[in-house]
């Protein structure tokens, strides 16, 4: 090996652990105050939590050489190019057939990825005829643009400004994640800039700007790499471009939203935004050699205790079990436990499809149509019943405290199938109030309080909230915490890998118990079901139960009892997910 390419791999792993400390600041970030805050009253009504689904269109020509420049599209097939430069044009019709029999209703697609506005002009020109049509079939569209990337021999050509803006730590360029080690010429082509620079924000702006006249409904920023406050900057700056769009056109507002990532020493930048985007999952829903992997609702409950209630969040995997996203896609089995996990713990699926999975599908293959099946069927199920996720929130009356998505506690919580939501430590003026809970669990190991968390904590206790600090081996933890909140509560028998989550619409008339089956092999059968509602219905003699779900046409439920506050019953076959609800009969 030369010496020079050996000074090229170290330069290469410096710049990647450069970047991923740009990425992970060590102080709690939260946006200048004169910055743009985002308003509930800008999310449109088919924005809302439970009204859409959503799915990435990733593609473009400008996407198949982004592609042949990075490490996880470097080796796609002939095909696999193929398909994804043409989705837009020759392949699209086949494509908008595909998303309206799933009854996708908002997507997004590749506007801007770091080329030159010449290279990227034909882009743009195909993306209109798709906004128009995508409109024309009630699908809404994001507009995905980066924030950081520069493509230079694209841009310093045509945009030579571009140049000006390079991030620099240390005295050290920043490249995309740096050379890889099999082709360290693939990387260095992907400079990365600096948003503190006003040109380049101002740069941005400019393709920005002519998304939304083509008729985005929205703007998605992603790789959001660099300094902290240049990149709320460009948030900010999306917002009053937006604002000043919808003034001078009489339209709705655009929406806003970047891939901030989970932690939550970046996640206030959050506040600028009027929609949620991550894609912090490393592994599929199920039970993989004999290990129950809750990993994502997990995470879903952590940053549903990070952002505002109000705000939709779609979440993502970028790794599934079978491998990297653009490399593999789930079976029909994982496909629809994705969706419903996620619907259930308030949030929607995202799915990255480029790749292996669309080339595909818009070639026939059996595999990808059996999982695009799968995908319609409980898109169907949502559509036919979208009173079960809109408008519908959590019932809990214990909160855990967690620091980071790590959090073996939640872990057992959601096995157990407790009836919990996570308040984030650096956050706990997000998510659901703390006053909403009886019970506060506290993890062993966490650090030294604020002081104006303790003053948080004082004042829970103070309107009559209980604290329970667990100890590093202690067992029972979860029965401690229910029995303080004497609140619902859920047992099951057998368990299984079968965990319940419980929900209710505003008026508190209706309540909806969403149980999932994590083993895809087998179905849980005669599952017999205790739901006790301390603290929520008094007296069940008045309500009705209904069974639901997207695999039975007719779920069996029997052995029904209603008494007091407790409801009973037994279900003859959970698949994959299953929904019950609970609703009072009108009367007094």
């Amino acid at each position: 090996m030369s010496l020079r390419v050996r000074s090229v791999r170290s330069v290469g792993l410096i710049c990647f652990v450069v970047a991923s400390m740009l990425l992970c600041c060590a102080q709690s970030f939260e946006p200048a105050p004169k910055q743009y805050r985002a308003r509930l009253e800008d999310v449109p009504p088919w924005a809302e939590q439970g009204n859409f689904r959503f799915i990435r269109l990733d593609g473009g020509q400008i996407e198949s050489w982004k592609a042949e420049r990075t490490w996880w599209g470097k080796d796609f097939s002939a095909d696999e190019k193929e398909v994804l430069t043409h989705i837009y044009d020759r392949d699209f019709e086949q494509m908008l057939g595909l998303l309206k029999r799933a009854e996708f209703n908002w997507i997004w697609v590749t506007w801007s990825s770091g080329w030159s506005l010449k290279d990227e002009d034909e882009n743009r020109e195909n993306l209109k005829k798709v906004i128009a049509r995508c409109h024309e079939n009630g699908i809404h569209i994001s507009a995905y643009l980066s924030a950081s990337n520069i493509f230079r021999k694209s841009a310093y050509r045509d945009d030579p400004e571009t140049k000006n803006y390079g991030l620099w730590m240390h005295g050290i360029p920043m490249f995309y994640a740096g050379p890889t080690m099999t082709d360290p010429h693939i990387s260095w082509q992907r400079r990365l800039a600096d948003a503190r620079e006003p040109g380049w924000r101002a740069y941005l702006m400019k393709k920005a700007e002519l998304a939304v006249d083509a008729g985005v409904d929205a703007i998605i920023w992603d790789n959001m790499i660099g300094y902290n406050s240049g990149l709320a900057q460009l948030l900010d700056d999306t917002q009053v471009m937006a604002e000043r769009k919808a003034q001078e056109t009489g339209r709705a507002k655009v929406m806003v939203s970047a891939n901030i990532h989970i932690p939550p020493d970046r996640f206030g930048m959050n506040d600028i935004n009027e929609a949620i985007w991550e894609e912090d999952g490393k592994d599929t829903p199920g039970v993989w050699d004999g290990k129950w992997q809750v990993d994502n609702a997990r995470k879903i409950k952590f940053l549903s205790g990070e952002k505002q209630l109000w705000q939709p969040m779609m979440y993502e995997n970028d790794l599934y079990h079978c491998g990297p996203r653009e490399r593999c896609f789930p079976s029909p089995a994982e496909q629809k436990l994705s969706i419903a996990e996620a619907y259930t713990f308030g949030a929607a699926t995202s799915r990255n499809i480029e790749g292996r999975f669309i080339s595909a599908l818009i070639n026939g293959k059996p595999e990808a149509q059996e999982a695009w099946n799968a995908i319609v069927q409980y898109n169907h199920f949502l559509v036919e019943h979208q009173e079960l996720y809109h408008q519908a929130t959590p019932v809990a009356r214990i909160a855990l405290i967690s620091t980071q998505p790590l959090n073996p506690l939640a872990d057992e919580f959601l096995k157990q199938s407790v009836f919990f939501e996570t308040k984030v430590l650096a956050h706990l003026d997000k998510g659901v109030p703390l006053d909403r809970f009886k019970v506060l669990a506290m993890p062993p190991g966490l650090p030294k309080l604020n002081a104006e968390q303790k003053a948080q904590l004082a004042a829970f206790t103070a309107g009559g909230g209980v604290i329970i600090r667990a100890g590093k081996e202690e067992p029972g933890i979860a029965a401690r915490a229910e029995a303080a909140a004497a609140g619902p509560r859920l047992s099951l028998e057998p368990r299984g890998y079968v965990l319940g989550q419980l929900t209710r619409k505003p008026d508190g008339r209706t309540l909806i118990l969403h149980l999932l089956n994590y083993d895809h092999q087998t179905p849980a059968e005669n599952v017999k079901v205790r739901l006790e509602l301390s603290g929520l219905v008094q007296d069940l003699s008045r309500w009705e139960v209904k069974v639901l779900s997207p695999d039975a046409a007719h779920p069996q439920l029997s052995s029904l009892s209603l008494h007091g506050s407790v409801c009973e019953f037994t279900l003859g076959r959970i698949e994959h997910y299953t929904a019950v609800t609970l609703s009072a009969k009108p009367g007094p």
